[in-house]
């Protein structure tokens, strides 16, 4: 039997058609809105807000009601084990013997008020069962271990204080710690500090928190073998981090300063780290968004394996290999000053392998994921390799950058794999010409890149001025240069503008495009796009 068609049964293939093409038109809509969203959140989400998302912060002991438990008071004269909740108000001293929490599931505070504990042959402090061990300090405190540990504990047992519990310091008295054995403080979980003052010397690590290590506040003075502050869980999602959040910090390492697994954030603070390794060093991710760190390092300043993120705050590096560098460099606020003696901002990719064959070398292998962006702040550097240096892009968006660069042929004041622009903000750097690059003429707006017929000395002063004689940018080099890259909203097409040296005419020009090369390069080809005679007046 044939089909029968009808008016009806046409329209309805019709719809059918015609709704099969809307379908499609619908997901071709729905994906490219989630790709624009997804596209724009990369974009846009460059602050350390994101970082915070990488951390969960056990704050368990606030929780805590210690007014349901008694408050036990105890002169110590032997060693003490503590089976209940409770708080033990504790005095005194014990030439050899220890404190050992074993509570179960309980909540233990132990009040240290002028109490000094030796273990020759063990740690002063031992937690192996509890749900929250909390140290309250009053007065002045000192526990010291022993050089070797009796065979009797396990060998991850290797701090004056040992906690299998989440562990937290609070009080106002101070707590000196001499660990012969290896760290100083140990938290199997997490270790919070609340406030007091800390003297830690230990052989290894000063405080080592395995999920976290969370410092609100108090004066910490480390003088470590190993690092200073230290996290190490790199397998559970949200642990492996160290966040400060104020206080007073002097960290003296062989090690590493501050390092973590997976993120490091600073919200304030006074950090003074002096490191032979690596100052400030993730796995992952560091996050700065306040405070002051004063940095003399062996090896890098600051390091992320993946992410670095300035939002704040005022760093300053005296000394270091690299200065700064992670795979994705972000600095949108902030003052910093840096000083290395190869790189001073590095956008690279790749784990920080430097310790292994001398301070300061990373095998970075540079592709496009490597990007180096400033969108405000200050930012000075002096370095003796790349000035500012990214294996991908580098890219200025806003803020006050100013560079004095190498004085060798073999790196530049700026360098970048994949490209360089600038879209706001003004740079200056200078440095030597032969491996020199511009701000590139894919930027948003007016620069210069600028090769001298000589080299000029150290402390020259260089001068950019309008036709109106109104400076425009200027700088003092402290080292002799080459080579000038300049760049400023203040620099505008179809302006007449001249360089002085020291005050004297070196050369005018005419901005009639957004990249201006005056001089020759390095390659000795004559890239004069401007009228004026490149001999100084």
């Amino acid at each position: 039997m044939s089909e029968k068609v009808t008016k009806n049964s046409r329209d309805y293939k019709a719809r059918k058609k015609i709704d099969w093409r809307w379908l499609i038109l619908g997901l071709v809509c729905v994906v490219a809105i989630a790709v624009a969203i997804v596209a724009n959140n990369r974009v846009g989400d460059d602050s350390t807000s994101k970082l915070l998302n990488r951390v969960v912060v056990d704050n368990s002991d606030l929780k805590v009601n210690w007014e349901r438990y008694q408050t036990v008071d105890m002169e110590l004269t032997e060693s003490l084990t503590i089976t209940e909740s409770g708080t033990y108000h504790l005095t005194g001293t014990l030439m050899d013997g220890q404190i050992i929490v074993d509570a179960g599931v309980g909540e233990v505070r132990l009040v240290l008020d002028n109490v000094s504990i030796t273990n020759s042959t063990g740690p002063a402090i031992v937690a192996y069962n509890a749900e929250n061990l909390v140290i309250e300090l009053m007065g002045d405190n000192t526990l010291t271990d022993g050089a070797s540990y009796d065979v009797k504990y396990d060998e991850d047992v290797d701090g004056a204080i040992y906690s299998k519990a989440d562990l937290a310091f609070t009080g106002e008295g101070t707590l000196t710690i001499i660990a012969s054995h290896g760290d100083g403080i140990v938290g199997k979980d997490d270790v919070v500090t609340r406030g007091g003052v800390y003297k830690i010397t230990a052989i290894d690590d000063g405080v080592r928190g395995k999920d976290s290590v969370y410092i609100t506040g108090g004066v910490l003075s480390i003088d470590a073998g190993g690092d200073a502050v230290k996290s190490t869980n790199d397998t559970d999602y949200g642990k492996g981090f160290v966040m400060i959040e104020d206080g007073d910090f002097e960290l003296t390492t062989i090690g590493k300063g501050i390092s973590a697994e997976n993120t490091i954030l600073l919200y304030g603070g006074d950090l003074t780290l002096n490191t032979t390794d690596d100052a400030v060093h993730s796995n992952n991710y560091v996050g700065i968004v306040g405070g002051t760190l004063t940095i003399d390092s062996g090896d890098d300043g600051i390091h992320a394996d993946n992410e670095l993120i300035v939002d704040g705050g005022t760093i300053k590096i005296t000394k270091s290999y690299e200065g700064v560098e992670a795979q994705v460099v972000t600095i949108n606020d902030g003052v910093l000053d840096i000083t290395a003696t190869d790189d001073g901002l590095n956008a690279g990719g790749g784990a920080d392998d430097s310790a292994i064959n001398r301070p300061g070398a990373n095998s970075f292998a540079g592709d496009e994921n490597c990007v180096l962006t400033i969108n405000g702040g200050s930012v000075y550097v002096n370095s003796g390799g790349d000035g500012v240096d990214s294996n991908g892009y580098l890219i200025f968006n806003g803020g006050d950058t100013v560079v004095d660069g190498p004085t060798n042929n073999g790196n530049g004041a700026l360098d970048a794999g994949l490209g360089i622009t600038i879209q706001g903000g003004s740079v200056i750097a200078v440095g030597s010409s032969g491996m020199a690059e511009g701000l590139g003429a894919d930027s948003g707006i007016c620069n210069i890149s600028v090769y001298f017929d000589t080299t000029e000395p150290a402390g020259t002063t260089i001068e950019i001025r309008n036709s109106s004689n109104e400076l425009v940018m200027s700088h003092t080099a402290i080292k002799s240069f080459s080579h000038l890259a300049a760049g400023s909203e203040d620099l505008t097409l179809g302006e007449t503008y001249t360089i002085y040296l020291d005050g004297v005419e070196y050369q005018q020009f005419t901005i009639a495009e957004v990249t201006t090369t005056l001089g020759n390069s390095r390659m000795g080809q004559p890239m004069m796009n401007s009228s004026g005679d490149p001999s100084r007046t």
